[in-house]
């Protein structure tokens, strides 16, 4: 309990926020997502995990968006969006989105739950609804430290260990094509190459979360060459990341 008490104090998380942008420097997600939105133009987007809403609002003003998140903290409604306040497994068992969209995804971002065998449960179910052209994202790819990217939060700044989620679908689906943008305050991972008819994931799932499980921020710095290849953060190096990896 004294651990948590510690963490969670304001200077210890001033701290946490100085460190992540002294080695991420550059503008911060929020930005860049929309440096996304505007080299891909998406006709949809959806969003797991919205909090305030403020990153769903990087979004262009005619792209139809999705919010999902059983807790959202939005201040005033967003146009051209629709919230469903559901967790995301409660969503996707209840709801057809390619029919609320009217067309497959074509950009997903995942931010929800900060658990790495959530964030890979999230991903198969965007993947399998999205179109082959359609790029996911996943927050909080690159951690911080041990105590921030512990499965159980600690502290304020948290990013749990999503890492390993990357890390998993690096290993496992060498069809995707992944770039990590060394955004703060945790990196911003995108994915392409999608194939709604790759079962492999969820036929294996219990056996990756297993696999996965017991690593920690140790085994992240052992791992860093099997990690998605990481991009600079800048417009031009993501707009060309985009650009030159088309649809397949």
């Amino acid at each position: 309990m004294l651990q948590e008490v510690e963490q969670r104090d304001p200077a210890v998380v001033e701290r946490h926020i100085e460190k992540s942008q002294e080695r991420l420097p550059g503008p911060p997600y929020y930005q860049v997502l929309r440096w996304i939105h505007e080299a891909l133009r998406p006709t949809n987007y959806v969003e797991i995990g919205i909090y305030t809403g403020w990153s769903l609002r990087m979004a262009l003003p005619d792209t139809r968006c999705i919010g999902i998140d059983p807790e959202p903290r939005l201040s005033e409604r967003i146009p051209g969006t629709t919230v469903y306040e559901l967790t995301s497994e409660e969503f996707f068992a209840r709801h057809d989105l390619v029919e609320i969209l009217g067309a497959r995804v074509a950009l997903g971002f995942i931010d929800g739950l900060h658990r790495f065998e959530q964030v890979l449960r999230d991903f198969i179910n965007l993947e399998r609804l999205a179109q082959r052209a359609g790029v996911l994202l996943l927050h909080d790819s690159i951690p911080l430290d041990g105590p921030t990217s512990a499965r159980e939060r600690l502290t304020d700044f948290h990013s749990g260990d999503v890492w390993k989620a990357a890390l998993a679908l690096a290993d496992r689906r060498p069809d995707l094509e992944m770039a990590t943008i060394r955004t703060a305050p945790t990196g911003l991972t995108m994915v392409r190459g999608l194939d709604a008819a790759n079962e492999s994931l969820e036929r294996d799932l219990s056996e990756i979360v297993a696999c996965y499980l017991e690593l920690d921020y140790n085994d992240y710095l052992a791992s860093r060459e099997r990690m998605p290849p990481e991009l600079a953060n800048e417009e031009d190096a993501v707009a060309g990341w985009l650009a030159a990896h088309p649809a397949r």
